[in-house]
């Protein structure tokens, strides 16, 4: 990866979009927290992990991240190489979509041809070498793709357990799958037939232009954009976080919340 295309690299470490499982910690004594912030048998938590995931990717400041702040005791001591701007923390769960609108647009006022990385914190992985080839991979192939955003599949030998599903087409030019629909948590036995079909998981990991993320935004509610931008540029002037409050949140339509989705 050229010394230039580096720079214009970003991450950004989703914290706040988890299901509503939760998962003990292996260490006794601990109480249990959401998945993210777990260890499922390993020394490091997912978020730990995905943190690192981040780091080969993109230079240190130009990552971001977005939690929530009812857990801060769990992300804080994990994120201390986060600048503060670069941190959106929402009140509660209905916020995750906005604290991750403005750091894409935040990210996007820098330069639309910035690539970005988005890696969700919940997301486990046995072997980290073969996601770390696939995130290379995407990165180098995003030039070449039409629509300007990758979004990674997986392929599991187990049955997924509270999976998103994506149904997919070979691409008729250029290398991968195009996307032609999305299945959210199906049935066991739905998520069997998908399976059945050639349908891949949902990693939740997407590559992409901040352009292109901007303009998705900015297409379903653009006076979303004018008020995140807002946000965003108020917290990087103050070098605080940027807070999303949940009043916010109650202005924005819920299709359009189902859109920026």
């Amino acid at each position: 990866m050229s010394s230039n295309l580096h720079r214009s690299n970003w991450s950004i470490v989703v914290a706040d979009d988890h299901g509503p499982e939760w998962a003990p910690t292996v260490q006794v004594g601990e109480k249990p927290s959401p998945v993210q912030y777990s260890r499922l048998g390993k020394s490091s938590t997912l978020l730990q992990r995905a943190m690192q995931r981040a780091t080969r990717v993109a230079p240190p400041s130009q990552i971001m991240f977005t939690a929530l702040d009812e857990y801060r005791e769990y992300w804080e001591p994990s994120v201390w190489c986060v600048r503060p701007e670069n941190r959106f923390v929402g009140e509660n769960r209905a916020t995750s979509l906005l604290t991750g609108a403005a750091a894409l647009l935040a990210i996007a006022q820098l330069s639309p041809s910035n690539m970005v990385t988005i890696l969700p914190a919940r997301c486990y992985v046995a072997q980290e070498w073969i996601l770390r080839a696939a995130l290379e991979r995407a990165l180098s192939i995003l030039p070449g793709v039409r629509e300007g955003v990758i979004t990674l599949g997986m392929v599991d030998i187990d049955e997924g357990i509270d999976e998103d599903y994506l149904a997919v087409n070979r691409a008729r030019t250029g290398a991968g799958f195009t996307v032609v629909g999305f299945a959210r948590r199906p049935t066991s036995w739905t998520a069997r037939l998908l399976v059945q079909q050639g349908a891949l998981i949902a990693s939740g990991i997407m590559i992409g232009y901040a352009g292109v993320f901007a303009a998705h935004i900015s297409k379903h509610w653009p006076g979303l954009t004018q008020v995140l931008a807002r946000q965003s540029a108020a917290a990087a002037a103050a070098g605080s976080e940027c807070e999303l409050p949940m009043d916010l949140q109650r202005a924005v339509p819920k299709l359009t919340l189902k859109s920026l989705r």
